[in-house]
Protein backbone atom coordinates (compact mmCIF):
# COMPACT_ATOMS: atom_id res chain seq x y z
CA UNK A 1 0.00 0.00 0.00
CA UNK A 2 1.44 3.49 -0.76
CA UNK A 3 1.26 6.13 1.89
CA UNK A 4 1.30 9.51 1.44
CA UNK A 5 3.69 12.00 2.92
CA UNK A 6 2.12 12.57 5.95
CA UNK A 7 0.99 8.80 6.80
CA UNK A 8 4.65 8.44 6.39
CA UNK A 9 5.98 11.01 8.97
CA UNK A 10 3.12 9.78 11.39
CA UNK A 11 3.83 6.06 11.04
CA UNK A 12 7.37 7.06 11.89
CA UNK A 13 6.38 8.71 14.80
CA UNK A 14 4.40 5.55 15.81
CA UNK A 15 7.51 4.29 18.42
CA UNK A 16 8.92 7.64 19.47
CA UNK A 17 10.72 7.83 15.95
CA UNK A 18 12.47 5.01 16.32
CA UNK A 19 12.15 1.67 14.25
CA UNK A 20 9.72 -0.86 16.18
CA UNK A 21 12.67 -3.43 16.04
CA UNK A 22 16.21 -2.37 17.40
CA UNK A 23 14.61 0.95 18.43
CA UNK A 24 17.44 2.93 16.49
CA UNK A 25 16.43 6.64 15.23
CA UNK A 26 14.74 6.57 11.95
CA UNK A 27 15.54 9.14 9.61
CA UNK A 28 13.17 11.28 7.65
CA UNK A 29 14.50 9.30 4.60
CA UNK A 30 15.65 5.95 4.17
CA UNK A 31 13.58 3.70 6.26
CA UNK A 32 10.65 1.27 5.67
CA UNK A 33 7.26 0.80 6.40
CA UNK A 34 7.10 -3.11 6.83
CA UNK A 35 4.13 -5.12 7.64
CA UNK A 36 4.19 -6.91 10.94
CA UNK A 37 2.24 -10.10 9.18
CA UNK A 38 4.03 -10.12 5.68
CA UNK A 39 1.90 -9.44 2.42
CA UNK A 40 3.95 -11.93 0.60
CA UNK A 41 4.43 -10.51 -2.81
CA UNK A 42 3.90 -12.25 -6.22
CA UNK A 43 6.52 -12.61 -8.37
CA UNK A 44 7.25 -14.14 -12.21
CA UNK A 45 10.75 -14.80 -13.99
CA UNK A 46 11.57 -11.64 -16.06
CA UNK A 47 11.69 -12.78 -19.83
CA UNK A 48 14.33 -9.78 -21.01
CA UNK A 49 17.05 -11.01 -18.33
CA UNK A 50 15.60 -14.69 -19.36
CA UNK A 51 17.23 -13.63 -23.19
CA UNK A 52 20.17 -12.89 -21.67
CA UNK A 53 20.64 -16.36 -19.60
CA UNK A 54 20.11 -14.19 -16.52
CA UNK A 55 17.69 -15.40 -14.15
CA UNK A 56 16.04 -12.37 -12.61
CA UNK A 57 12.51 -12.02 -10.65
CA UNK A 58 10.08 -9.13 -10.88
CA UNK A 59 7.03 -8.45 -9.07
CA UNK A 60 3.65 -8.18 -10.37
CA UNK A 61 2.11 -5.68 -7.61
CA UNK A 62 -0.37 -8.54 -6.32
CA UNK A 63 0.29 -10.15 -2.87
CA UNK A 64 -1.36 -13.48 -1.73
CA UNK A 65 -2.47 -11.91 1.32
CA UNK A 66 -4.34 -8.21 0.45
CA UNK A 67 -5.83 -8.25 3.54
CA UNK A 68 -2.03 -8.16 5.99
CA UNK A 69 -1.98 -4.97 3.61
CA UNK A 70 -3.00 -2.61 5.83
CA UNK A 71 -2.13 0.90 7.83
CA UNK A 72 -2.78 -1.20 11.28
CA UNK A 73 -0.26 -4.39 9.78
CA UNK A 74 2.51 -1.58 9.43
CA UNK A 75 5.52 -0.23 11.95
CA UNK A 76 8.26 1.80 10.99
CA UNK A 77 11.35 -0.26 10.69
CA UNK A 78 15.45 0.28 10.10
CA UNK A 79 16.27 -1.09 6.55
CA UNK A 80 18.81 -3.67 7.92
CA UNK A 81 15.89 -4.78 10.29
CA UNK A 82 13.38 -4.99 7.58
CA UNK A 83 15.80 -6.77 5.08
CA UNK A 84 16.51 -9.28 7.89
CA UNK A 85 13.25 -10.01 8.81
CA UNK A 86 12.12 -10.53 5.33
CA UNK A 87 8.55 -12.56 5.44
CA UNK A 88 9.25 -14.17 8.89
CA UNK A 89 6.70 -13.91 11.63
CA UNK A 90 7.64 -12.03 14.57
CA UNK A 91 8.55 -14.60 16.69
CA UNK A 92 10.77 -16.42 13.56
CA UNK A 93 12.70 -13.20 13.34
CA UNK A 94 13.34 -12.95 17.25
CA UNK A 95 14.73 -16.69 16.24
CA UNK A 96 17.02 -14.95 13.81
CA UNK A 97 18.14 -12.07 15.81
CA UNK A 98 19.35 -14.56 18.51
CA UNK A 99 21.19 -16.50 15.92
CA UNK A 100 23.32 -14.02 14.91
CA UNK A 101 25.92 -13.80 17.47
CA UNK A 102 26.58 -17.28 16.90
CA UNK A 103 26.46 -17.10 12.92
CA UNK A 104 29.08 -13.87 13.71
CA UNK A 105 31.32 -16.65 15.95
CA UNK A 106 31.38 -19.01 12.81
CA UNK A 107 31.48 -17.32 10.35
CA UNK A 108 33.57 -13.95 10.99
CA UNK A 109 37.24 -13.85 11.88
CA UNK A 110 37.14 -10.57 12.82
CA UNK A 111 34.11 -11.29 14.97
CA UNK A 112 36.19 -14.12 16.91
CA UNK A 113 39.34 -11.81 16.88
CA UNK A 114 37.22 -9.00 18.85
CA UNK A 115 35.71 -11.39 21.23
CA UNK A 116 39.16 -12.50 22.05
CA UNK A 117 40.73 -9.54 23.00
CA UNK A 118 37.90 -8.19 24.96
CA UNK A 119 35.91 -5.76 22.66
CA UNK A 120 33.23 -7.79 22.23
CA UNK A 121 31.22 -9.34 24.79
CA UNK A 122 28.68 -11.55 24.37
CA UNK A 123 25.44 -11.17 26.53
CA UNK A 124 22.58 -14.27 26.93
CA UNK A 125 19.92 -12.16 27.15
CA UNK A 126 15.97 -12.99 25.33
CA UNK A 127 15.69 -10.73 22.08
CA UNK A 128 12.73 -7.83 22.82
CA UNK A 129 11.79 -5.52 20.55
CA UNK A 130 11.77 -2.01 21.09
CA UNK A 131 7.94 -1.74 20.41
CA UNK A 132 7.53 -4.36 23.20
CA UNK A 133 8.89 -1.82 25.69
CA UNK A 134 8.10 1.29 24.13
CA UNK A 135 5.71 3.47 26.52
CA UNK A 136 4.94 6.28 24.41
CA UNK A 137 6.41 10.02 25.30
CA UNK A 138 3.44 11.51 27.40
CA UNK A 139 3.51 8.13 29.28
CA UNK A 140 6.81 8.70 30.49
Amino acid sequence: MALTKKQREKLRMKFGGRCAYCGCELPEKGWHADHVQAVLRKSEQCMKAAEKRIFRLKSTGDVFRPEADCPENLVPASAPCNLLKTTYSLEMFRTQVSLQVERGRRSSVNFRTAERFGLIQVVNKPVVFWFEQYQGESEV
